[in-house]
């Protein structure tokens, strides 16, 4: 299987969509990523299918994300890592007509965890040589002291749970392993300690999501109802059931992830949600999570037509570990049950947070000692460290990577 059907799963984009925009048949387009049989103009498809995934910013954020490149999507896998919602892309007939059921969200779990980036693994002789059952590494949270906050990711946190108690409106971007999920795990567990209710839909059609699909998926988690058909009578039935909640001083919150492969007529579609109120209360947070890419959506400058959402938008990007580096290992230690200066010398933590920074064009010093980059640059100078014969990781092993 092509590592193409596997992307256009995770994206959501129906075959027969895909099979439009390249304009080539679906059975020969079903055979190439099921069997990999080529149709007989081969490079022709290559190059309309390369185009239609160079021409999809969803698509290629996606590819990034996992280390790839363009070429990569004609890769062999074995596995499917992501799944459509049961029912997508069945055919439903209606009288002579036929369509294909495309739902915009499908429920997620606000608990979960998804890991978009392999992580460096610790090598049998480097457990062994630093008598380590485990790795620290491994990101099992099975409680809050597992989850580890910076002082960047504390204050943002608790923007994030202000958001849910005042009905605020929130955007919180970082680069790829910076702890987005693990935070939003740590604020969900707060919230539901506090029983404001977490509305989290998985987005599965960027191109369809609506006021309407937003409204069906904030009636489905915080009832058991069935929304109504229209927009303007699921809108009447939103409202109702959010107004029942307040005046019963329950609070409930909208959480989005992936946000950066939101559109611009979804955005509009949280603004009007975001203004629904009672009285002079607002009945609903909203909280977008994303990478980098959704400070460029929310950037007024680039989309004019947004400055309806944006002037109402409060933005917070997540930065790396910094002087939190240190604390972070021991942290990951601690959870094993092992001492940290067992394993790295003191010189170790200075000469990785100098690796792990890099200069802006402007010449700008930047960290990336985000938390998943941190776990694998240790795990690297680790196996490196028994590779040279070090009893520990030094600064000078560091350096060495």
């Amino acid at each position: 299987m092509l590592r193409l059907k596997q992307l256009l799963c995770d994206c959501g984009i129906v075959r027969h969509d895909f099979c439009s925009r390249i304009k080539w048949g679906y059975v020969r387009v079903n055979r190439c990523l099921n069997h990999e049989v080529y149709p007989k103009d081969k490079d022709k498809f290559i190059k309309r299918v390369e185009k239609a995934v160079a021409c999809d910013p969803a698509m290629m954020s996606l590819l990034k994300s996992r280390g790839c490149e363009l070429k990569n999507i004609w890769d062999t896998c074995k596995t499917v890592l992501g799944q459509y919602p049961k029912g997508h892309g069945r055919r439903i007939s209606a009288g002579k007509l036929a369509y294909i059921n495309r739902p915009g969200f499908a429920p997620g779990d606000p608990l979960k965890i998804e890991n978009h980036k392999e992580a460096e693994m610790l090598e049998q002789r480097t457990r062994k040589h630093f008598k380590l059952f485990r790795s620290p590494f491994i990101n099992d949270i099975t409680d809050a002291r597992d989850i580890f906050l910076s002082e960047d990711h504390h204050f943002i946190k608790e923007m994030m749970l202000d958001t849910a108690r005042y009905a605020g409106f929130t955007a919180v971007y970082g680069e790829v392993g910076s702890g987005k999920s693990v935070m939003r795990k740590a604020v969900v567990h707060e919230l539901m300690s506090e029983d404001i209710k977490v509305v989290f839909p998985i987005i599965v059609d960027k191109s369809r999501i609506t006021p309407g699909s937003l409204i069906d998926a904030i009636v489905m988690d915080i009832s058991e109802d069935k929304p109504k058909r229209s927009l303007e009578a699921k809108t009447r039935q939103a409202l109702q059931l959010l107004r029942n909640r307040a005046t019963s001083g329950m609070k409930q919150v909208l959480i989005i992830e992936e946000a950066h492969l939101l559109n611009v007529k979804a955005m509009k579609a949280l603004k009007q949600i975001y203004e629904l109120e009672d009285g002079y209360n607002r009945l609903i947070g909203i909280i977008l999570i994303g990478q980098p890419e959704l400070k460029f959506l929310l950037d007024e400058t680039r989309h004019p037509e947004m400055r309806e959402v944006t002037r109402r938008v409060t933005c917070a990007e997540i930065s790396g570990l910094d002087g939190d580096l240190s604390r972070y290992i021991v942290h990951k230690f601690k959870r094993i049950n092992k001492k940290v200066e067992e394993v790295f010398a003191e010189d170790a933590f200075e000469a990785m947070t100098r690796r792990l920074q890099d200069k802006s064009g402007t010449g700008r010093i930047v960290s990336r000692g985000y938390p998943l980059t941190v776990n694998n640059l240790a795990a690297r100078a680790m196996n490196m460290a028994v590779e040279m014969g070090e009893e520990k990781v030094t600064g000078e092993v560091v350096m060495s990577l």
